[in-house]
């Protein structure tokens, strides 16, 4: 740090030095993020939790009263995307005019190398939790959920489908054991019911 020994200021050269240092720094970042897409998976987030909440209310109370409830955890998960999509909405509103036109720097840390994020993904892995939700009663736990998690997988981009067909099977298995039979949560089975209770696993 450079100063006058009489004044104790700053002399020119340091703040110039200073300034390059940061035009330098800006000149660094990508700008090549879209504020009306990151805007709009914002308003979308609010909305998904909009659906939760409305889908929620169709959910049948349980025969064993809690504080809780059947409709607890999709109520409390609809709430909180509401809340964290409006936050993040109103946040990219009031910076819009901070950086004349439609791209603005690009946030957080770098991808990995060949594998860059995408919201087009993230959007992806909503809409299939949604068909999950959609086809859950109809298809049954132990079927809609396995493909669900292979066609996660697949999105993520998992490099092999033997270790994604087996870790989703698997951990569908293991899930309905731990939260079916032993947890005594009833998960809807679909067309397998019928074969559940010829083994007696279900009442």
């Amino acid at each position: 740090m450079i100063e006058d020994v009489q004044t104790g200021k700053s002399t020119p050269s340091e703040k110039t030095g200073g300034e390059d240092e940061e035009k330098s720094a800006w000149e660094k970042l990508e700008i090549i993020m879209d504020k009306r897409a990151n805007l709009a998976v914002s308003v979308f987030t609010a909305l998904v939790g909009v659906f939760t909440l409305i889908t929620a209310r169709h959910i049948r109370a349980g025969t064993i009263r809690d504080p809780i409830g059947a409709r607890g955890l999709p109520n409390m998960m609809g709430v909180f995307l509401i809340i964290g999509g409006i936050i993040l909405s109103v946040q990219q509103l009031l910076h819009w005019s901070e950086l004349p036109g439609n791209l603005v720097p690009q946030e957080g840390q770098e991808d990995e190398k060949g594998y860059p994020a995408s919201w087009i993904r993230a959007i992806a892995i909503i809409l299939l939790s949604m068909v999950w939700a959609w086809l859950l009663h109809g298809l049954g736990f132990l079927i809609i959920t396995p493909l669900y998690l292979v066609a996660c997988g697949w999105v993520m981009g998992m490099r092999s489908w033997k270790q994604n067909v087996i870790f989703s099977v698997v951990y569908a298995v293991s899930s309905w054991l731990i939260f079916g039979p032993l947890f005594a949560i009833r998960l809807p089975l679909g067309p397998l019911e019928p074969f559940a209770r010829s083994l007696g696993i279900i009442a």
